[in-house]
């Protein structure tokens, strides 16, 4: 499989993973708040590098690859450099390159995990918990396999294609810089061929 069918291959994945959480969350009522960036601030959100090769491919196709190499250099930077903030604090923002984002971003707010005992528990991020406690309550007693998108089902889904795409974490900007170097290379190949 090419590098272009991965990333194909992938975004299918991406979309129907938004779709799961998106109306999950819209059916529970516990969603993301308005132009949260609280996560999107985080220095510590990982990615593996094959998650980003869509948008290292959009940038790419957009001759903006040496524009991103550039803006990856600087070590000051240790939020998602994708994240557009819209507040002066950097509370309130938005991503910017939304429909490539990685699995943690579409995953995260409010999901499913099997804890230690391989029970259904339900991860519910402290901003919503904190504005929603009583119903983040009622929706943890109903928490099913069958009603609650899981993690692991989404992360056994990304990794029938490249076990790659949930090993290797590394902090998003490395791993998005390493895409676009992979990117690069995958371009100079199909140059020279």
């Amino acid at each position: 499989m090419n590098i272009r069918e991965f990333s194909q291959d992938l975004l299918k994945i991406y979309d129907e993973m938004w779709k799961s959480f998106s109306d999950y969350q819209k059916a529970s009522g516990l969603h993301c708040l308005e132009g949260c960036g609280k996560c999107c601030n985080n220095p510590e959100v990982e990615a593996s590098v094959f998650e980003m090769i869509p948008l290292a491919l959009r940038m790419y196709d957009e001759n903006r690859l040496e524009e991103w190499l550039e803006k990856l250099d600087d070590p000051q930077q240790k939020h998602c450099l994708m994240y557009e903030p819209q507040s002066s604090d950097g509370s309130l923002g938005m991503c910017g390159v939304y429909r490539e984002r990685p699995s943690l971003c579409r995953m995260f707010g409010v999901s499913g995990f099997y804890n230690k005992r391989q029970g259904v528990t339900l991860s519910v991020c402290k901003l919503i918990r904190e504005k929603y406690p009583e119903l983040t309550i009622t929706r943890e007693s109903e928490v099913s396999e069958e009603k609650t998108p899981m993690l692991v089902n989404w992360s056994y889904r990304m990794a029938s294609l490249d076990p790659a795409l949930i090993q290797d974490l590394l902090p998003i900007n490395q791993a998005f810089k390493k895409a676009l170097e992979k990117v690069a290379l995958y371009a100079l190949y199909q140059d020279q061929h």
